[in-house]
């Protein structure tokens, strides 16, 4: 799997038989990108079979426990499994004097650079593994960040068949035409654009818990994947609106708007012994949806 997602708990506020707290893993080319990190992601992940050491970079949502109970012990574990390499991890304004109180109390000093981001909507980095990555403003009760992920730029490749029907042999020609280069073949002036396919980097936006808001509209337009708080039905839109929360219509208008791709609904409520009930809600607005459940993979590209 070139890159893909897995998700390691899909649930909302406290942990049940069927769904854990919210942790997802961007996995591309054998590194990942942590979303969140809820009491129990280490289990997940080692349950995924997915190695702490491969994870380069944390993006935490906001500072609800159970979007940020797990990361202690994950940044311990990673020192003790002797890790070396540089961690990132970034989220909004008070995640740095959470980590300083955990490591004084705990007497836990990283053996491992680790760099710690404090951000603000529109703050844009660039991770280790190359991934683009952008604040984006959430509405919730507490200060809470969404981000947006694009995938590196992805070289342009050559079309097969095109190739084959042209009678262009590997070689020369092929580099010129993937340089941009016409090039002439047995008289016949061929265009890059004839024979060679941009590709568009895959895009991933994760809203967290959030409030229905036109800046996760904005940065999800036609973006590959969209996850979004979907923690109630809209039979429940009343607690959504008082708690900081979206409905799984919520969720489903924001994808239309935005014309994504695929839509995930995610950060799923206990109280709905059936939640089919979210997702068949859910796609009567929004045609591409998925409901999120400990250990889905999605993949992007093989």
């Amino acid at each position: 799997m070139e890159l893909g997602l897995v998700f390691l708990g899909s649930g909302a506020a406290s942990p049940n038989r069927y769904r854990g707290l919210p942790s997802i893993a961007v996995v591309y080319r054998g590194s990942v990108i942590l979303l969140d990190a809820g009491e129990g992601t280490q289990f997940a992940l080692a349950r995924a079979g997915i190695g702490v050491q491969k994870i380069n970079s944390i993006l935490i949502t906001h500072l609800h426990g159970d979007h940020l109970f797990g990361l202690p012990g994950l940044l311990q574990s990673m020192a003790m499994a002797g890790r070396r390499e540089l961690l990132v991890v970034a989220g909004p304004r008070g995640l740095r004097d959470y980590l300083e109180n955990i490591s004084k109390t705990t007497m836990w000093i990283p053996s491992y650079p680790l760099v710690v981001a404090e951000l603000v909507p529109g703050d844009k980095l660039s991770l280790p593994n190359g991934f683009r990555v952008e604040a984006i403003r959430a509405e919730h009760i507490v200060p809470a960040l969404a981000y947006r992920l694009e995938e590196p730029s992805r070289s342009p490749r050559v079309k097969i068949e095109e190739i084959k029907k042209l009678g262009i042999k590997p070689g020369p020609y092929i580099a010129k035409l993937l340089s941009g280069e016409k090039v002439v073949v047995d008289g016949v002036t061929i265009e890059p654009s004839d024979v060679v396919e941009e590709r568009k980097p895959a895009v991933i936006v994760y809203s967290g818990d959030t409030r229905p808001i036109d800046d996760i509209v904005r940065a999800a337009e036609k973006a590959t994947i969209l996850i979004h708080d979907s923690t109630f039905s809209s039979i429940h839109s009343d607690k959504a609106v008082e708690q900081g929360h979206s409905t799984a219509s919520d969720a489903a208008r924001a994808a239309d708007r935005a014309g994504v791709e695929l839509l995930v609904l995610f950060h799923i409520s206990a109280r709905y012994e059936n939640p089919l009930l979210l997702y068949n809600e859910a796609r009567k607005i929004f045609e591409d949806v998925v409901l999120a459940e400990d250990f889905l993979k999605i993949v992007v590209r093989l």
